[in-house]
């Protein structure tokens, strides 16, 4: 009998690292998958267009890989960025090289970075459309890569983490609480 393998964008920090260890906690191997390859590594920009800044952020690849292993499973670290289809493909092949088949895709990464958070009127076009790339078109090409090997078993599951701002109207102004428009159309997208 196979080993089940799971594939978790996304997977350094956050919601994707605690569904990697869930995962590998039911049996799953998992591919861990995100930007950020080693500790100390991460960055990211600030969430308007005006902002400068590139913020540390804690989490890693290689940490979640661990964390995975100690919860009995194997993981197999993969660096992939969203914004890069080469990486995806790559990250694919290497996955279904290694362990030749995925069984669950969580499509959990998303874009961090400027026209996040910006105002209708204030998010330079460029940015919705590289919101959008990662948000949705490459989350869509990796859906595309990985469903024909399920298809032809005739079994897997795909999970898309969308989000409450591609549903609902924002609880405050943006910047205020609320979130940006370019996000929350983004997120919308990639639930339908």
């Amino acid at each position: 009998m196979s080993r089940k393998v799971a594939f978790v964008t996304g997977a350094s920090r956050g919601i994707g690292r605690s569904a990697s260890i869930a995962l590998a906690r039911k049996g799953y191997d998992v591919v861990v998958t995100a930007r950020t390859l080693r500790e100390g590594e991460g960055m990211v920009r600030g969430a308007t267009s005006d902002d400068p800044r590139e913020i540390p952020i804690s989490g890693s690849v290689e940490s979640t890989a661990r964390a995975v292993s100690e919860a009995g499973q194997r993981a197999l670290p993969i660096r992939l960025d969203l914004l890069d289809r080469p990486s995806i493909d790559a990250a694919v092949e290497t996955a279904l090289g290694e362990w030749g088949q995925i069984d669950l895709l969580l499509n959990n990464g998303i874009y961090q970075g400027p026209g996040l958070m910006d105002r209708f009127m204030d998010f330079p076009l460029e940015a919705m459309e590289t919101i959008f790339d990662g948000n949705v078109f490459n989350q869509v090409y990796l859906t595309r890569q990985i469903l024909p090997q399920m298809l032809r078993r005739g079994q897997g599951i795909i999970v898309n983490m969308t989000s409450n701002a591609g549903q609902n109207d924002p609880p405050r102004p943006t910047g205020e609480g609320g979130w940006g428009y370019a996000y929350a159309a983004s997120k919308g997208a990639f639930h339908r």
